[in-house]
């Protein structure tokens, strides 16, 4: 353990940490709206959303471990089960973002809007001033430059370097989680969140990187594999293509918008579920309470693992992602149920909430 040096530092300390523990939150929040637009797609329709959205969602995760192991490395503790973490929606992100709310909604061309502002960068933010993930992580950047200054590398020396995450147990994202050890594998960690969310396609972008062989896209491609390739598109771009159905192609701009060939997008291939579920819609004693309540309690497992994980067993992160997925199954069956005596004909959903092992 190194000590930390004068008072200054240890401000700054303490609003770094602070700022980390907010990027945890920040990631694993977008997760939820995520993962409920994808369990709402028919199973064996919109393939090609179900693999952006579903590559993007572990992408998410593979964010939230890279700002755990740089809290790791600072001595700070990444809490996942702290009343809280787990936010309301509709909601503000825990960055400072004003400008929307995320939601919990039917995959559908809303969905996608706020999606797309969810990784908008700054430049295509509707007011001058609207602050960004980008601008965010900016902002945590700044602190560290202001306590290396102070601490120099030191201040990755602060936590267990065994406590934190490396590739080895974290597999099936584009990127690789590194040990955090120094300014330089910090700011890695960092830029590739930001980078991987909202970097914009530019003149170097290779078209026949991101395309697959399959009809969906109609090019052909050689044996490239779909988000397997480090130009990848961003998840703005991503989103983008699926609200305007169309892809991304060499030359296009942020400004210009996809001008390649179009994408098959079917919104009546989904379940009509409501939007932003929440605890009081599913009466106790009724199936839906027990569905919604059988959905929450595998969700409250995967925050008790992956509070484990970034709290010294790291090796957990293993079955974290694979938890993350199972929950498709129980919430693919509770949206199938039409909420009784509904007049807007609506399906239920899960409400994503973490339970206390008492209330489990």
């Amino acid at each position: 353990m190194c000590p930390v040096e004068p008072i200054a530092s240890e401000d700054l300390l303490h609003r770094l940490r602070q700022q980390l523990q907010r990027a945890v939150e920040l990631e694993f929040s977008t997760l939820p709206p995520y993962l409920t637009a994808l369990y709402s797609i028919k199973e064996g329709s919109n393939q090609y959303a179900t693999s952006v959205i579903r590559s993007i969602a572990i992408e998410e995760m593979f964010h939230m471990t890279n700002a755990a192991n740089v809290l790791i490395a600072i001595g700070g503790k990444p809490s996942t089960t702290h009343k809280g973490f787990v936010p309301r929606y509709p909601v503000n992100l825990p960055d400072g973002e004003v400008w929307f709310k995320a939601e919990l909604r039917p995959f559908s061309r809303s969905a996608l809007e706020v999606f797309r502002e969810i990784e908008m960068p700054a430049e295509l933010v509707p007011e001058k001033g609207d602050i960004t993930i980008g601008d965010f992580y900016g902002q945590i950047e700044n602190t560290i430059n202001s306590l290396v200054e102070l601490m120099g590398d030191d201040l990755f020396q602060i936590g267990d370097p065994e406590h934190q995450v490396d590739s080895k147990y974290f597999y099936g994202a584009e990127g690789v989680v590194e040990k955090v050890r120094d300014k330089d594998s910090a700011m890695f960690a960092l830029n590739s969140i930001i980078a991987q969310g909202e970097g914009a396609p530019n003149s170097a972008w290779n078209p026949s990187i991101h395309f697959p062989d399959n009809e969906a896209t109609g090019i052909e491609s050689g044996d490239a594999q779909l988000f397997q390739q480090a130009e990848e598109l961003a998840h703005y771009y991503r989103f983008d293509e699926l609200y305007r159905g169309r892809h991304y192609q060499h030359g296009d701009t942020p400004q210009s918008g996809p001008t390649g060939p179009s994408i098959d997008v079917d919104y009546h291939n989904v379940y009509p579920i409501i939007v932003n579920p929440c605890p009081k819609q599913y009466p106790k004693a009724t199936p839906l309470y027990g569905f919604d309540h059988d959905f929450n309690v595998i969700f409250s497992q995967l925050l008790d693992t992956l509070q484990l994980a970034f709290n010294g067993e790291p090796q957990r992160l293993v079955t974290a992602v694979d938890t993350m997925f199972s929950l498709k199954y129980k919430a693919q069956q509770m949206m199938r149920i039409a909420i009784p005596n509904d007049s807007q004909g609506r399906h239920a959903a899960p409400t994503w909430q973490y339970l206390k092992p008492e209330h489990r």
